[in-house]
């Protein structure tokens, strides 16, 4: 679930005012009706449906109505619409297009007018931080996705390995890595899941700080990038990173060639392998611990507000009312109290609540800025892009060198 912001479309919404969309079109005659765009997919977008009927039903303060747009238009699309002052009345970011939206004035500041509704000490930092800028919150998360090892189980009895406990390091899981490796099969593959940034995290590093300054060529996070790069490249424990862009991380798992991989606590693994062929059993483990921190990506999106509706209030309403509905829908949530929930809703994530109730305690996202977009292209082809890769074989020389030098257009970017 990652979109990238069209810079170009972009930078034309940041010129062009706002205008309403439905939002207050109903106002003399009724509630007024806000549009929700989303950009579920069919099933997805029928249960939606159902809960904003269900909305609709208990109260006469709104209506709401889906837009679904496809995910590979959703930004595409919001910004056209944006620019040609029909906003929608609320809709989804996720957490890394936060900052640029309220950053242009698309979003309603909404704080200190949630509270009376929404328990916001019930969101882990984690989990709201990505939404909140400057101090400022600028939309409610809805989900919640800290990031997991899941394991073949079946493959750790085969090496007599003992499986893991929630207290590896990443040393350590090279280590198993390379013990579950024979042949023609792998301990791990990535293709950048987890991000790259997570190994710089362990070791007390960061890409860009909460306070906007670039320091990924900080001693620390090189610590972090080196060691990326080292698991990443090394083929006693890791499929080759060719290989593992065609077959895809996924697939090799579920057909059992690769033994560890990295996804998201809700991610559909386990009723795919049980739909395999040769089915074995599926453990979920918390991210290893970096010689600083034990830290995991936690994947978040929010719903915003338009600040293009006029009747503040009943937006407000709708927009509280259906966070919680969704707390009921998408797992896992992104709220202490409902983490674990997932075991209600998925009962095959029962086996593994305490796994992802650990995972959310130490999840944490990106310190995105307004030039999100940009610094992530910068980000991954100067960077992530060649330490994955090796430089497409080549090396990658002082990853010092390289780190300086990504640091130095990542500043640019920021600067302007």
């Amino acid at each position: 679930m990652r979109h990238r912001l069209p810079t170009a479309v972009a930078a034309l919404a940041l010129v062009l005012p706002l205008a309403a969309c439905g939002g207050d079109a109903d106002a003399e005659d009724g509630p007024p009706t806000f549009t929700v765009a989303t950009w579920a997919n069919e099933t997805e977008a029928d249960e939606l449906d159902a809960i904003l009927d269900g909305l609709n039903d208990a109260q006469d303060t709104y209506r709401l109505e889906q837009m679904v747009i496809p995910g590979g238009e959703y930004y595409t699309k919001l910004q056209t619409m944006i620019a040609g002052r029909q906003a929608p009345d609320l809709f989804w970011l996720s957490q890394e297009y936060v900052p640029a939206y309220a950053d242009n004035g698309t979003l309603t500041d909404l704080t200190g007018r949630v509270e009376d509704a929404i328990d916001l000490d019930d969101y882990p930092p984690g989990s709201l931080d990505p939404a909140t800028v400057g101090g400022a919150l600028y939309g409610l998360p809805w989900i919640g996705q800290p990031y997991v090892v899941y394991y073949n189980a079946d493959r750790f009895a085969e090496a007599d390995l003992a499986e893991p406990d929630g207290t590896w390091t990443w040393t350590e899981f090279r280590e198993v890595a390379r013990a579950l490796t024979d042949g023609t099969r792998y301990g791990y593959a990535t293709t950048g899941t987890p991000p790259v940034a997570l190994f710089a995290w362990g070791e007390g590093g960061d890409y860009v700080t909460a306070d906007g300054e670039v320091v990924v060529d900080s001693d620390a996070t090189v610590a972090g990038l080196e060691l990326a790069h080292a698991i990443a490249n090394d083929a006693t424990a890791t499929m080759p990173q060719g290989l593992a862009q065609s077959r895809g991380v996924e697939s090799a798992f579920v057909d059992g060639t690769v033994a560890m991989m990295v996804g998201g606590a809700a991610d559909d693994i386990e009723r795919k392998v049980a739909e395999s062929g040769d089915p074995f059993e599926v453990g979920m483990a918390v991210m290893p611990a970096g010689s600083v921190e034990h830290v995991t990506f936690n994947w978040t999106a929010s719903t915003v507000l338009s600040a293009t509706v006029t009747d503040t209030e009943a937006g407000l309403a709708a927009l509280t009312d259906l966070t919680h509905a969704m707390f009921d829908w998408k797992i896992p949530a992104p709220v202490s109290s409902r983490v674990g929930d997932i075991a209600d809703v998925n009962p095959q994530k029962a086996y593994a609540v305490d796994v992802v109730t650990r995972s959310a305690e130490i999840a944490r996202g990106f310190h995105n800025q307004p030039q999100q977009n940009e610094l992530g292209s910068v980000i991954w082809e100067q960077l992530e892009g060649p330490i994955l890769s090796d430089g497409d074989g080549r090396g990658v020389g002082d990853l010092a060198d390289l780190a300086a030098a990504t640091a130095a257009k990542m500043r640019e970017v920021v600067d302007r």
